[in-house]
């Protein structure tokens, strides 16, 4: 992780946070990369009758009550009450008994490489679908649904102008 933002920092790629992902498969198998702060990025909803813009932001997570990992917790929860269950082995851990085991949480979380795989086979399954020759209908579908996209991506990525709503001081 230091080595690519290292790597980063080197190469002036301001903006970006260092992501190894994959973490659920052996070391060797771990992808390192950078990703925009921008795709961490989210607006929160406006409510009527606001008076300002809302701007994103990074927002914490809950807890996902339906996820793999909670479920897991679920089952030994009233046993971790009554007995000695606690674990932690701390960062994830490179040698040593340990070294082979993945954390619930990691194990069940998606990748942003796979995401980013995902998107890459869904534009290609467009680039197929709409090629010379294709009906028309399936060409203006695809556009105006690509256009709409871009006009949201824009908007979660627009550069908002911080304003002040504080009333000056009266002397």
């Amino acid at each position: 992780l230091g080595g690519t933002a290292a790597v980063l920092a080197t190469r002036s790629c301001n903006g970006y946070m260092a992501v190894i992902s994959d973490l659920a498969h052996p070391v060797e198998r771990w992808h390192c990369c950078g990703v925009p702060f921008t795709a961490m990025l989210q607006v929160a909803p406006q409510v009527p009758g606001e008076s300002f813009r809302p701007r994103p932001g990074i927002f914490p997570r809950k807890v996902d009550l339906d996820a793999a990992a909670f479920a897991s917790w679920k089952e030994v929860r009233d046993s971790c009450a009554k007995e000695e269950l606690y674990e932690n082995p701390g960062p994830i851990q490179l040698s040593g008994p340990s070294a082979r085991r993945v954390t619930k949480t990691i194990a069940t979380r998606f990748s942003y490489l796979k995401e980013l795989e995902g998107l890459q086979r869904n534009l290609e399954a467009l680039r197929t679908r709409c090629r010379p020759g294709c009906h028309l209908r399936q060409v203006k579908v695809a556009s105006g649904i690509l256009t709409t996209l871009n006009g949201i991506l824009d908007e979660l990525s627009e550069h908002v102008v911080p304003t002040t709503f504080l009333e000056p001081a009266v002397k």
